[in-house]
């Protein structure tokens, strides 16, 4: 009959190479989050009124990213990430929840869900409503965009203040060349709108609109938001940068 042989301590290299790491990991989550974040995020358009609180349990305030407002963020960075080079963050601020990934000319977001007020991302477009994202992924990589997914929609939408009930705008973010591509499709009663929206990775965007109606009340509106009457419907092109009028 044959015996287990008998269970080989680890060997004293190997030992102290465990507990090397395990305490490097508890040094790093315990940094300062000010400290990790440090240039990284200033390169990729991420900056805060304050940083506050350490890489396990930190704080963001009056973030912003590329001048879009964050408000107060609440995030934690994996300290195996940092040993990797490019740092995952979780985060859950006032609007979004969902990881990202910051390097030198790099920003990866991951399974982010968002529910932000069309005002604060282009706030000349003559709309107003909530841009609602579940599940966007984006990867921006030396200034182009690599590989994006996810669902966005925009709702409870007005124009020039009338409310338009039941039109939703809703389509999935791709990549098109350099840019990010959002194409947005949606129908109520009376109005179709058909919105193609571009973002370079430097926060500048280009948003072709189209809308067609039969309602007097929704052409007058049009008329009022700067929109022109063709024969394919009310068109208007919106350039601009998020976050800023």
């Amino acid at each position: 009959m044959k015996t287990a042989p008998p269970n080989l301590p680890l060997a004293a290299p190997a030992l102290g190479a465990v507990f090397g790491l395990a305490a490097l990991l508890v040094l790093l989550a315990m940094a300062p989050l000010s400290l990790v974040l440090g240039d990284r995020a200033a390169a990729a358009g991420l900056s805060a009124a304050q940083v506050s609180g350490t890489v396990w349990r930190g704080r963001l305030s009056d973030a912003a990213y590329r001048g879009l407002r964050l408000g107060e963020v609440r995030l934690g960075v994996s300290p195996l990430s940092l040993l990797a080079g490019r740092p995952r963050l979780g985060f859950k601020g006032e609007a979004a929840t969902g990881a990202a990934r910051l390097g030198r000319g790099a920003v990866e977001l991951i399974d982010v869900d968002a529910a932000l007020p069309l005002g604060r991302l282009a706030p000349d477009s003559g709309l107003a409503g909530t841009v609602r994202m579940a599940g966007v992924s984006l990867d921006l990589r030396d200034g182009e965009c690599r590989r994006a997914g996810g669902q966005v929609a925009l709702q409870d939408i007005s124009l020039a203040g009338l409310q338009l009930p039941g039109l939703v705008l809703a389509g999935d973010p791709a990549c098109a060349g350099a840019s990010l591509a959002l194409p947005l499709r949606g129908q109520a009663e009376g109005v179709d709108v058909q919105a193609d929206l571009r973002i370079g990775a430097d926060g500048g965007y280009q948003m072709d609109m189209i809308l067609r109606t039969t309602r007097p009340e929704v052409e007058a509106a049009l008329g009022a938001a700067g929109y022109e009457r063709t024969l394919n419907g009310h068109q208007r092109r919106l350039v601009g940068r998020l976050g800023q009028p």
